[in-house]
């Protein structure tokens, strides 16, 4: 049974062979599918897509680099009339640490399943990345084979060898089975019926970032969740693609198709806040820690 539509939006090619032999590696097979809406300026090299063309069930190359956002609408468009349960909106730099990954996915979903319609695993590489802590030492360090005792490690949570590494503030990534408000998109596992109910990606972001903000605000607004979980534990190279954009390594033309969009601001009223908490005096955000706002 096809529990899962993984939808992939590449810029280049030099991570989608490890994101795919790791999926493949640890999955179940006949659980998933596979959709990669090719952005590289060229397509995928010869060699790429000679090795990546048996596990993928959908390619797509646009004339044109369509932004994150769309380029993922149009993946997500299958996923979603594919009747896949679950959609998930993967990086192409994520690589797969152990089969039992997808479980901790499934466990946190089952925490709240009235409420919770997307959960994202945390990295390793800079565990709180996104939720307020600027000094993010590596759990782990990289390895193209990792082994039950280092996902053991992650599962534990006990990471007080690190501990002088962290604000005294910030206790998710001291604890075991944490859930944290709010998500950054490197991987999130959607509940298909998601979409039905908040829309597709806000398509005016472009070329990427804001559009994961949006989404949870709109679904947070209506009281529900979409959540990180140290339950379950991906590597995430962190390339941002948006900054080569910016930084200009991206000359051509199908990159700059339409001026740089990120305006929180034109969407939602000044200082919205999706988690709906603020500190109260310099307005920064300050994610719910713990499972008791799920």
């Amino acid at each position: 049974m096809i529990n899962i539509t993984y939808c992939l939006t590449p810029i280049c090619d030099k991570y989608i062979s490890r994101f795919l032999y790791t999926l493949y590696k640890y999955s179940e097979p006949g659980t998933f599918r596979v959709i990669v809406v090719d952005q590289c300026k060229d397509g995928f090299s010869p060699e790429v897509m000679n090795y990546v063309r048996p596990m993928v069930h959908l390619y797509l190359h646009p004339i044109r680099n369509l932004g994150y956002a769309k380029a993922m609408n149009e993946a997500l468009i299958h996923g979603i009339h594919w009747n896949s349960p679950y959609i998930c909106l993967a990086n192409d730099d994520i690589e797969i640490m152990d089969s039992r990954w997808l479980q901790g996915i499934w466990d946190t979903f089952a925490l709240n399943p009235e409420r919770i319609f997307g959960v994202t695993p945390m990295n390793p590489r800079v565990p709180g990345w996104g939720y307020g802590v600027k000094e993010n030492p590596e759990l782990l360090p990289y390895k193209e084979e990792y082994t039950k005792e280092d996902y053991d490690y992650l599962l534990a949570g006990d990471f007080r060898d690190k501990a002088d590494k962290f604000p005294k503030t910030f206790p998710l990534i001291m604890q075991k089975d944490s859930i944290v408000d709010g998500s950054i998109f490197i991987m999130p596992y959607f509940k298909r019926e998601m979409f039905f109910k908040f829309g597709l990606l806000d398509e005016r972001f472009f070329p990427g970032s804001g559009e994961d903000m949006d989404m949870m605000a709109r679904v947070y607004r209506e009281d529900g969740r979409i959540v990180s979980t140290s339950k379950s534990w991906v590597w995430h190279h962190l390339t941002k693609s948006k900054d080569l954009f910016a930084s200009g390594e991206l000359e051509d033309p199908y990159y700059k198709c339409k001026p740089y969009w990120n305006n929180m601001g034109e969407i939602w009223p000044f200082g919205f806040d999706p988690w709906g908490r603020k500190d109260g005096v310099n307005l920064i955000r300050v994610p719910d820690i713990g499972i008791e706002m799920i």
